[in-house]
């Protein structure tokens, strides 16, 4: 009887614990730690509370991480990225929006508004498709254009495809020809069909099937060779490039 008693007892605090309550520790700790390292001068004290922290759903280091965006120091803007770009809160995306469309800040710098864009696009939101679409091409730089075009191709809306055939159909040749193999890439995402590079035959088959057209709600399987850039541009395998850590998936932008 005695054994029993006690043996209940202690299962009492498992039974008892507060989930609610433990979430509430992480996100007390997690803002502590972001506190005490933007009271320092660190930035690699910033970048390792971004990196420890950032998965915590919270609206408060939300705040901090979208603070880490505008951060003088281009390894915290990375991490902020990074953490962003994974992060479940709904205040996530639009930190990003906002950063994304500051003409003063991250679009700056080509590389880490790539980077910027991408996590925009891992989201999947079709909140993000005129931010996207819109100015597709006001920066030239290689990478910023795949990551609005491979963006556009992670929102599965039918608006999301629109503006992608659009682009494809009113862009200049100069322009277009060198990103040719994204909108493959993107459009065979979507659709689950190759045309291949070829715009006009792209066009063709738009004209030809605009109205009976349905996107597919998940996303078809790809072709072995689309399926590894697709992959490896959006870190979800390592193929025959291999980050090390979350924070590089898909940095070589490689389609």
């Amino acid at each position: 009887m005695f054994t029993a008693l006690l043996l209940c007892a202690l299962c009492l605090p498992l039974r008892g614990a507060d989930p609610q309550q433990a979430d509430a520790g992480r996100v007390k700790s997690a803002l502590s730690e972001f506190e005490r390292a933007w009271k320092g001068d660190s930035p690699g004290e910033r970048v390792r509370a971004i990196q420890a922290n950032g998965d915590v759903p919270d609206a408060e280091v939300v705040k901090y991480l979208a603070r880490g965006l505008r951060d003088k120091q281009a390894e915290v803007q990375r991490a902020a990225i990074e953490a962003l770009r994974y992060a479940a809160h709904p205040d996530a995306l639009k930190a990003l929006h906002a950063a994304a469309r500051d003409e003063s800040g991250l679009r700056k710098d080509a590389e880490l508004c790539a980077a910027l864009l991408r996590a925009v696009g891992q989201h999947g939101s079709a909140d993000s498709t005129d931010l996207l679409a819109d100015e597709l091409w006001s920066l030239p730089d290689p990478r910023v254009v795949q990551a609005r075009i491979l963006g556009l191709g992670h929102i599965r809306t039918r608006a999301a495809l629109e503006r992608l055939l659009e682009a494809l159909r009113t862009a200049g040749q100069q322009r277009l020809e060198p990103a040719l193999p994204d909108f493959r890439l993107a459009l065979v995402a979507l659709t689950g069909l190759d045309q291949g590079q070829a715009p006009a035959a792209w066009q063709t088959w738009w004209s030809e099937n605009r109205t009976k057209f349905k996107l597919a709600e998940k996303q078809p399987e790809l072709p072995k060779d689309l399926d590894r850039k697709w992959k490896a541009y959006w870190g979800e395998t390592e193929y025959d490039y291999r980050p090390r850590k979350r924070s590089e998936r898909g940095r070589d932008g490689q389609t």
